[in-house]
């Protein structure tokens, strides 16, 4: 997966940090690493849900690398229930979402998918980026999600980042990542943001080594 090219769009400082992160994290690849797969597959069996996934936040957007059990690529922000999480960093276990007003009417679950259970974990990238979350979700109301669902979320979570991060797969998406950097580099250069080219290429420099790219 890959977000698409926003670059006539203005991006603050933080959201250019946080899209460096994303590049770094490794995680917009996974859709092509069968490992993350098993671990999201793995998560169903053991919470049985019909539903799990792992969000990242970019361009006002709530974007699913994978997602199992429905077919999303991205959610707007304002129709999102991870942004909550990614916002304060808490994590959420929903076991009833429309006994709760701000969910009721929310389109995923007032909506045809009809969910009724929602919990979810935050994802942090380098610098205490915050990327996304790892959820799950179900149709039916979950009264275990209160005890259960939170400590298996961020098991599985420090999982996925360590798949995300293994040199394995950093180095199948090596030059995409470093390229991504590099054009974040250029963007801020040309904005005469020198403090942001500083952190990006703190960035570039802890990554570059994982990913086997040479001479760019």
């Amino acid at each position: 997966m890959t977000i698409p090219d926003t670059d006539d769009v203005p991006l603050s400082s933080e959201d250019a940090l946080r899209r460096a992160a994303l590049f770094a994290s490794g995680l917009l690849a996974l859709r092509e690493s069968p490992r993350f797969h098993e671990l999201i597959q793995e998560l169903c069996r053991t919470m049985d849900v019909p539903i799990a996934g792992v969000s990242v936040i970019d361009s006002g957007f709530c974007w699913l690398p994978v997602l199992h059990g429905a077919d999303l690529d991205a959610v707007p922000l304002s129709e999102s229930l991870c942004i909550g999480v990614v916002e304060t960093q808490i994590p959420m276990a929903e076991t009833n979402l429309p006994a709760k007003p701000q969910f009721a009417d929310n389109r995923f679950v007032a909506g045809p998918l009809a969910l009724r259970a929602y919990a979810a974990v935050p994802l942090l990238g380098v610098q205490g980026a915050k990327l996304g979350t790892i959820f799950i979700a179900d149709q039916r109301v979950r009264p275990d999600f209160a005890d259960r669902a939170v400590p298996r979320l961020e098991r599985t979570a420090l999982r996925i980042l360590e798949e995300a991060s293994a040199p394995h797969h950093m180095r199948r998406i090596g030059r995409t990542t470093v390229e991504g950097l590099e054009a974040l580099i250029r963007r801020a250069t040309r904005d005469g943001d020198d403090a942001l080219v500083t952190a990006i290429d703190r960035v570039m420099r802890d990554v570059l080594p994982l990913t086997g790219v040479r001479g760019i």
